[in-house]
């Protein structure tokens, strides 16, 4: 916990209120509580930021006549952000064997494993030889954990979960701000990951936890080997996801979701329950209606594509050609 003030002095920023309020953690504006920080980076987000019940808010000068609480005004909200979060940022030290606070009610664990404070294990789960399982983590009765996997600080995993090897659940997700200098500032992902009951988790796939709220995994998913899930995430029951797939922060997928192999989905979608995509194809867009998509250009030679890359580019310009000429000859 950190007081308002001291957190002022952190980014240099002009404080408005009370300079001895401690502020105990860090949230959206739409769920912050008394006690916590959060932040509001453009003025679409105006009403939100009148009605929030956060103790504080990080604003620019703009934003000031809409606060009614609280406030750290800055001039690069996102970057005061950014480096706030590491204060409240819980380091995990990790020892050998299994901690005195864990309750593993007699899973059988592999040798080379750390299992951190205040875990909890369910019954009939086995843990695979070199797993890390940090600190606060929760997973269910009969599940399997392979080896080399990493379950980072405060996951929450179901019953009936397959996890195979060298998956990393709960990894930093990425997040950056840049300040005027033009270097990287990393953000500290306070949020978690939450795994449903029967989730299948393949080998070597990455689900980072969330920025200030949850990552969610609902029940019955199926994820492939190399899929990349990023902060924030949520993925409807019974979805199933193909090796190599990599889904950007806060998308929401559907439930009953088939989305192949190498698909790219970009951040901040919504995608309806009963969708297929089609091996390589990029979401950019929402799909708000069931179906099968697909968005890949077919494979030819590369002289060929040089030749359809070029006309792509052109296509506006015929198209307004186009529409020229025809006005021309309806005029006639």
């Amino acid at each position: 916990m950190h007081t308002l003030g001291e957190i002022a002095k952190l980014v240099n920023a002009e404080l408005v209120g009370q300079n001895d309020l401690v502020i105990k953690s860090l949230a959206s504006i739409n769920c912050a509580k008394s006690g916590q920080l959060s932040y509001v980076v453009s003025s679409k987000y105006q009403d939100q930021l009148s009605n929030t019940q956060a103790s504080a808010v990080i604003i620019s000068q703009p934003l000031h006549k809409f606060c009614n609480t609280n406030a750290l005004i800055v001039d690069d909200v996102y970057l005061a952000f950014a480096q706030i979060t590491h204060l409240f940022k819980h380091k995990v030290v990790h020892t050998n064997g299994i901690h005195t606070s864990a309750d593993t009610n007699n899973a059988i664990v592999a040798p080379n494993c750390c299992i951190g404070e205040r875990v909890s294990i369910g019954c009939d789960t086995t843990i695979g030889a070199n797993t890390v399982v940090e600190d606060g983590t929760t997973i269910g009765a009969n599940c399997t954990i392979g080896a080399n996997v990493s379950i980072l600080q405060a996951t929450t995993i179901g019953n009936n979960v397959v996890i195979e090897s060298g998956a990393v659940i709960g990894s930093e997700g990425f997040g950056n701000a840049r300040d005027r200098h033009k270097h990287w500032h990393s953000i500290a992902h306070l949020g978690n990951v939450v795994i449903g009951n029967n989730v299948n988790i393949g080998a070597n796939t990455s689900i980072d936890r969330g920025t200030l709220e949850d990552t969610h995994i609902h029940q019955g998913v199926r994820l492939d080997n190399l899929v990349h899930i990023a902060h924030n995430v949520v993925i409807g029951e019974d979805t199933a996801i193909a090796a190599c797939t990599g889904v950007a922060g806060s998308t929401h997928i559907g439930k009953r979701c088939m989305i192949g192999g190498m698909v790219g989905v970009v951040g901040h979608l919504d995608i309806c329950d009963d969708v297929i995509v089609n091996a390589k194809s990029t979401i950019n867009k929402n799909i708000l209606t069931p179906g099968i998509y697909t968005g890949i250009m077919p494979l030819m030679p590369h002289k060929k594509w040089q030749i359809v890359g070029v006309w792509l580019t052109k296509l506006d310009k015929i198209t307004q050609y186009l529409n020229i000429k025809l006005t021309h000859l309806k005029g006639k």
